[in-house]
């Protein structure tokens, strides 16, 4: 008898959030693993076949400090976003990325992937709380999403 066959794909990824000072030197770099929330899977799968055509390509910044869950769809407390730098990386990455730029102090404690621009609003495909990076004017902040089909 044939052994059966199956066909698994799973998105994971992480989140890479570098701190840098004025002058461009690192200050931190933190590595978190993301979460992918129920509306992005959703939207995955609409985007597979063509239901929806709107790409996930923004980033967002965020100072709200609860943990994600599956069922958010929004960032707890919206501070920033920005249209991201999308890429394909060898072995099934696909890359999103952009640097924050700061005039005020604030801390920034989460991030997300949106389809789109604050207002509308957007659909959420994942977020992630880290460690809170403290912000001073003139300092960036470079977040890097990874997601890997596989």
């Amino acid at each position: 008898m044939e052994e059966e066959k199956r066909e698994e794909i799973k998105l994971k990824g992480e989140i890479e959030i570098t701190h840098r000072d004025k002058d461009g030197k690192v200050i931190e770099k933190e590595i978190v693993k993301n979460l992918i929330v129920n509306k992005g899977k959703e939207f995955a799968a609409k985007l597979l076949n063509g239901v929806v055509t709107n790409f996930f390509d923004y980033l967002q910044i965020g100072t709200g400090t609860t943990g994600p869950t599956v069922t958010n769809t929004a960032l707890e407390t919206y501070y920033s976003e920005g249209a991201a730098a999308c890429s394909y990386e060898a072995d099934y990455k696909a890359r999103l990325s952009y640097t924050f730029g700061f005039s005020e102090s604030v801390t920034i404690t989460e991030s997300g992937v949106f389809d789109g621009p604050q207002v509308g609003p957007p659909n959420m495909f994942a977020r992630q709380t880290f460690s809170g990076k403290v912000m001073s004017s003139g300092e960036s902040l470079e977040v890097v999403w990874t997601v890997t089909a596989g």
